[in-house]
């Protein structure tokens, strides 16, 4: 099916999993997979399942494509390693200790998180393991899903729209839309793994990427749980990102963390218009991504989670540690927390093993936990009201003097 200058194809990508108990291995509800490709042969797949985005395809400096996103070639994967490349629902990021205050009444949500005290990305059934209803619709895919009351814990439907479009300019435009039957609080992106090199390049070149993001503040994480509370300046900080970095000069192994995970504040935000949120070059490509939305904050994530094959960073021996001890102190944590997680391979498309800070995710959204947070914008969602998150994925090339 063809609309102008984009072409849309539709197939399957494979079967919904059987619910217990069932009878066949397999349910008979396909997931689909939409393929989009515009006058310039660049490709975008986008699957039901989670509304996933399953691969990008743009050019680099040469004409030569490559996928950009790291992903699955089967259900099996998705299946097994929840949120890449989906969509992030109710709530993205979390609610710290695991409930909602809403009218004076507290609602005991999902809990999730590895330390059994928050809920996180909206806990174990979401918007990342349900099969949506999907079409297309002139030049684009829409993608619908109902999630039922008391889901998870929260008091309200939610009906969510996602308009996916492709353009000849290789923009990738996501347009979210949301109603609910009560107040509820709704924070929804996209939570896709990038690397411009290529998905399946791995740490040494997503180390050579160049990140900017524009934004004076980040919010900082208390000690004693998990989610953010506090709206600091990066002045001083790994989350000053205003002028260009490259992310191997950062020393991602010393960042408490093992990396970026975190939620920074972008400035001027309007919630009626597009802000700039973000931009990251790949040097050798020469493509770049630049991350535009009308949220104000940007998750910046750097695959800390994907399994680790050293105990030590293998670029270690590229930097001066010096007597620096807050670098070495927050090494030192960071192998901490690592050696706490049990590391079982990933393996993505085409059977390449995803490690440790093999991809980056930019996610436009609200601040992290600020249903709990007065100070925060709000993020609640009332009946007769519509939640509106639009924002764009822009890819290009530079090219050489």
């Amino acid at each position: 099916m063809s609309f102008g200058d984009t072409l849309i194809e539709e197939d399957g990508f494979g079967f919904v999993p059987r619910l217990p108990g069932a009878e066949l291995e397999k349910s008979r509800e396909i997931v689909r997979r939409y393929t989009l490709t515009n006058k310039h042969k660049a490709i975008v797949r986008l699957i039901s399942w989670g509304a996933s985005i399953q691969s990008i395809k743009v050019p680099n400096r040469d004409g030569k494509l490559a996928d950009v996103v790291l992903g699955f070639d089967n259900m099996d994967g998705y299946l097994k390693n929840r949120y890449m490349g989906c969509i992030i629902d109710r709530v993205a990021n979390g609610i710290s200790g695991g409930t909602m205050h809403l009218d004076n009444v507290i609602y005991p949500l999902s809990i999730n998180d590895r330390t059994g005290k928050d809920c996180f990305n909206s806990a174990t059934v979401a918007f990342d393991n349900t099969n949506w209803q999907s079409q297309i619709v002139n030049n684009r895919v829409v993608m619908s899903h109902l999630s039922q009351k008391y889901k998870q814990g929260y008091p309200s439907n939610v009906l969510t729209q996602i308009k996916y479009t492709w353009t000849d300019d290789n923009q990738l435009h996501i347009n979210i839309r949301a109603t609910s039957t009560s107040s509820i609080p709704v924070n929804i992106t996209n939570y896709c793994l990038f690397n411009l090199a290529g998905h399946g390049t791995g740490s040494k070149e997503l180390k050579k990427h160049v990140l900017t993001v524009n934004a004076d503040s980040w919010i900082f994480m208390e000690a004693k749980n998990n989610l953010p509370s506090i709206i600091c300046p990066v002045d001083g900080t790994a989350c000053e990102l205003r002028l260009p970095a490259q992310l191997n000069q950062r020393r991602l192994y010393g960042i408490p963390g093992g990396g970026y995970n975190h939620n920074l504040c972008i400035n001027s935000p309007s919630s009626w218009c597009y802000r700039f949120h973000a931009r990251i070059l790949h040097p050798t490509s020469g493509r770049f991504l630049e991350v535009y939305s009308n949220n104000p904050g940007l998750q910046v994530y750097t695959g800390n989670k994907l399994p680790h094959q050293y105990i030590y960073p293998p670029d270690l021996k590229d930097h001066e540690w010096g007597n620096d001890k807050n670098v070495q102190i927050n090494f030192w944590k960071s192998m901490k927390e690592i050696a706490k997680e049990k590391a079982t391979e990933v393996y993505g498309k085409g059977g390449i093993p995803y490690r440790r800070h093999g991809g980056f995710a930019l996610s436009p959204q609200n601040y992290s936990n600020a249903g709990n947070i007065k100070h925060f914008p709000s993020y609640m969602l009332h009946p007769g009201k519509m939640y509106t998150h639009d924002m764009t994925y822009k890819f290009g090339v530079l090219f050489e003097d």
